[in-house]
């Protein structure tokens, strides 16, 4: 079953439609799916480790943002910061690849630059890279 946008309907719809093709090279199908579903509190770096070596990551989370998900980890993000996602880094088209740890994240994980367009790499391994500076300096 597949969740969908219905017309005047106050949330997603569920349709017996065929769940997308990109379901079937997810790595989260191999694993217990009470993982992605944590009570309250409970730990998600489990199941986050495993959406960060997801070949589908970017669908997944596309998918929970149009459908509205609010629970469960989508695409490595927790309901709370698919929310705190800015708009524009929602649509897939607005990832980027990090030069310093390779891994495709969205737009709002690059700092924006003074002159326009945004850093090439991600804000942890940028922030990463200047506690190293730091640390070399007061050794």
């Amino acid at each position: 079953m597949r969740a969908e946008w219905s017309p005047g309907a106050a949330g997603p719809v569920l349709s017996l439609l065929a769940p997308p093709a990109w379901q079937d090279r997810a790595l989260c199908a191999e694993v217990d799916p009470e993982l992605f579903f944590p009570e309250p509190g409970g730990s998600t770096g489990e199941a986050k480790r495993v959406c960060m070596a997801c070949e589908v990551r970017a669908e997944c989370l596309e998918f929970a943002l149009e459908t509205g998900d609010q629970f469960g980890i989508y695409g490595g993000l927790s309901p709370t910061e698919r929310r705190r996602l800015p708009r524009p880094a929602r649509k897939r088209e607005d990832w980027r690849t990090c030069t310093g740890c390779g891994v495709t994240k969205p737009l709002g994980e690059f700092h924006r630059r003074a002159r326009g367009g945004h850093e090439q790499r991600c804000k942890a391994c940028r922030c990463g890279a200047q506690r190293q500076r730091r640390a070399a300096r007061a050794a």
